[in-house]
């Protein structure tokens, strides 16, 4: 059943503290999200994953109006985006449409390329080379370029992190 009082709203935190103060307002029975990215990082040629949030230093919260007094007293939170002298909600809609990128486990990857898009290969032997986007390998995780070296069309498989449309 869906409660037509409440409303989303948009919660600064401090920095680094959107877990915790989703733990705490969790305490309290109020409703949050954080959408959460999975990136990965080089060092040299060892890969790490990183899962941090989409909108570092933000969540939302789904509550009613007089609960918004609550969360802005809440330990960890920097303050509530108002508008004028009330708080400002947010669409659902908004909500919706950012929960609708994320995959089954909950995660948005930033991999959304199609056929024949321009992109820049960030790190590596090819940094700074732009190329155009064919296909994903068979596990999403790596990307088959085709990049124009020395007069002639190559096709490149690399790290999808390591790419970004130019």
């Amino acid at each position: 059943m869906v409660d037509i009082e409440k409303n989303w709203y948009v919660v600064e935190t401090k920095p680094n503290q959107e877990e915790k103060v989703i733990f705490y307002l969790r305490q309290r029975g109020i409703n949050t999200y954080l959408p959460k990215i999975k990136t990965y990082t080089y060092k040299g040629l060892k890969r790490y994953e990183r899962i941090k949030p989409l909108f570092p230093g933000y969540i939302f919260t789904h509550c009613k109006r007089k609960d918004v007094y609550y969360v802005c007293w809440t330990r960890g939170v920097k303050k509530v985006l108002w508008k004028n002298t009330q708080p400002d909600p947010i669409s659902p809609e908004l909500i919706s449409s950012i929960k609708a990128l994320a995959s089954k486990d909950g995660l948005i990857r930033p991999n959304n390329f199609k056929k024949n898009d321009l992109v820049r290969i960030k790190s590596g032997p090819f940094k700074d080379i732009i190329g155009i986007f064919d296909h994903f390998s068979s596990d999403k995780e790596r990307v088959c370029l085709l990049l124009n070296l020395l007069n002639a069309q190559i096709k490149v498989v690399v790290p999808a992190a390591i790419v970004a449309k130019a």
